[in-house]
This record gives structure tokens, sequence and C-alpha cells, in this order.
């Protein structure tokens, strides 16, 4: 590759990776609130695959984690935006401006969320009720359990840093236009 593709990659490569570090700082730090919204829809998932309480399989049952879910999207971005004065007039401007500046970022983030998706979702399903004996059912409950306070919260924040936080932050505010005037 040439010097000039290198440097072209180099910037949005590693603003993904800022992206990425982000949201895992922020998810760690705040875990333990993660984990109490996560274990609402752990116990639903759980209770539902596993067939142990008839009402986590039913539409209260999805309806439960589905608010649990919101909330959880809502203190997430309260959180994230609280002290970034994100939002406001010309919101709209900002993310357009940010979205099409940073097209590269984005690409490589959902290369990475492609990455994610192997590790987290192909591979277990795989191997579903193929290890130690343990039936399919059984396994599966596990898993959305154990996904519900890690891997899909972590997402939810991955998703709001990506595409809210960064394009809706004062400094993604687009380039004023040029004060040149056309030749001609």
């Amino acid at each position: 590759m040439t010097a000039q593709v290198m440097t072209a990659l180099s910037r949005p490569w590693t603003e993904a990776v800022e992206i990425l570090g982000e949201t895992w700082r922020f998810f760690a730090r705040n875990y333990p609130v993660v984990f109490a919204f996560g274990a609402l829809a752990s116990i639903q998932r759980f209770l539902a695959v596993s067939g142990t309480a008839e009402w986590a399989g039913s539409v209260g049952g999805e309806v439960f984690t589905a608010v649990a879910r919101l909330a959880f999207i809502a203190w997430v971005v309260r959180a994230l935006l609280r002290d970034r004065r994100a939002g406001g007039p010309g919101a709209g401007a900002r993310w357009s401006a940010w979205i099409s500046r940073h097209a590269g970022a984005l690409l490589i983030s959902t290369g990475f969320l492609l990455v994610f998706l192997l590790a987290f979702k192909v591979v277990p399903d795989s191997l579903a009720g193929r290890v130690g004996g343990i039936d399919e059912a059984t396994w599966m409950s596990w898993e959305l359990a154990i996904k519900n306070v890690t891997v899909i919260p972590f997402t939810m924040v991955w998703m709001t840093v990506l595409l809210a936080v960064r394009p809706l932050s004062p400094e993604s505010a687009p380039e004023p236009p040029s004060e040149r005037t056309p030749a001609g």
C-alpha cells in the first residue's frame, strides 16, 4: 500500500478504536448500573427460554424486557450527553456533517461489530447443545442471561457513542462555508 492510502486509513482506524475505547471506559466505570438493567432482561430471557415461568415467555415478558432496554438506553444517552451540551439548535446539521466527514470510522466500526457478532453470536450459537452434555435449552438460557449483562448493553452503549455522542457534540459542528468565491 502506498503511504497516502496508509495515511487515509490511519485516521478512521484510530478514530474507530478511540470510539471503542470510550465505550469500554464508560461501560466499565458504570458496570453496576449496566448490570442492574441487564439483569432484568437476563432474568426474563433465562426464564422464558428455560420454560421456568410462563409469564416470561409471553407478550408481557417481552414488553418487560423492551421497557428495561429502553430505560437503559435513556439512562445511557442522559449519562453520556449530560456534560457535553449535545443536541440543541443545529443538532441535525452537526450529525449530518459528522457522518459525512467520518464515514471511514463508521465503516471500520461496522467491521468491528461484524467481528463481535461472529465471536459472541455465531460461535456460541454453533456450540449450543454440543458442549459438555448441556442440552440446547439450558445452553441458550445461560447464554442469553450472560449476554444481557455483557454484550448486549455494551453494544447499546457503543452505538450511542458512535451515532449520538460523537456526532452531536459541539465539536462536531459543520465547517463554515468557505469565504472564497468561485472563479469565473
